[in-house]
């Protein structure tokens, strides 16, 4: 899905960067790209990247990780439920520590613009979910996206890790109507759907 914004609906702050710093399962310190990984934080703000006077553009996927994780549920039985030994503490307290920053910096943005908190124990089914099994389709799928943009918008730029350069994602999703949900693995639905974001538009002009 192709959107054309107004920059006047993207929130973003120098903070959210932090959360790529999240622990999860595996990785006690957050994602391993982390300062490595080109794209991966850190990295300009998206104010000074992109030229805001000019058209942007949001370049999303949906990928139906629902779906996905039921076929492997009904054909790795031996998948069961399980619940997180990682989960519960410093998962929560870090997000909730960063978040209260943002709420502070910034008292204007809404309640849609957070992550929901967990409620109760995190269950699910690890290994339905794995996305080494699914995230290859989504990301060549978004890939693919981006090409048919560019062919069309032959002078601009696509960002594919907007969440390395301060923007809130779940704010700007929200803006276009769609709800973000960072638990997981998700408790299992099969409508549960999973994004891909990227952000296009133009930078700014060099004077010399």
């Amino acid at each position: 899905m192709i959107m054309k914004i107004d920059s006047s609906i993207i929130p973003y702050d120098d903070a959210i960067r932090e959360l790529c710093g999240t622990p999860y399962y595996g990785h006690p310190r957050g994602c391993p790209n982390c300062g490595k990984k080109d794209g991966c934080p850190p990295q300009e703000l998206i104010s000074d990247y992109f030229d805001f006077d000019k058209d942007m553009y949001i370049i999303f996927t949906e990928f139906p990780v629902g779906e996905f994780a039921e076929r492997m549920r009904a054909t790795h039985p031996d998948w069961g439920m399980m619940t997180y030994p990682d989960h519960p503490r410093r998962t929560t307290e870090f997000v909730n520590e960063v978040e209260a920053r943002m709420r502070e910096l910034h008292p204007e943005w809404p309640e849609e613009y957070f992550s929901k908190p967990n409620v109760g124990p995190w269950t699910s089914a690890r290994e339905w979910y794995n996305p080494r099994r699914w995230q290859p389709t989504a990301r060549k799928e978004h890939r693919e996206e981006i090409e048919r943009f560019l062919e069309q918008h032959l002078n601009l730029t696509v960002d594919r890790c907007p969440e390395a350069r301060g923007i809130n994602l779940t704010g700007l999703m929200h803006e276009v109507g769609i709800e973000l949900k960072w638990q997981w693995p998700p408790v299992h639905d099969a409508e549960n759907k999973s994004y891909i974001i990227s952000m296009a538009g133009s930078l700014p002009e060099v004077n010399e």
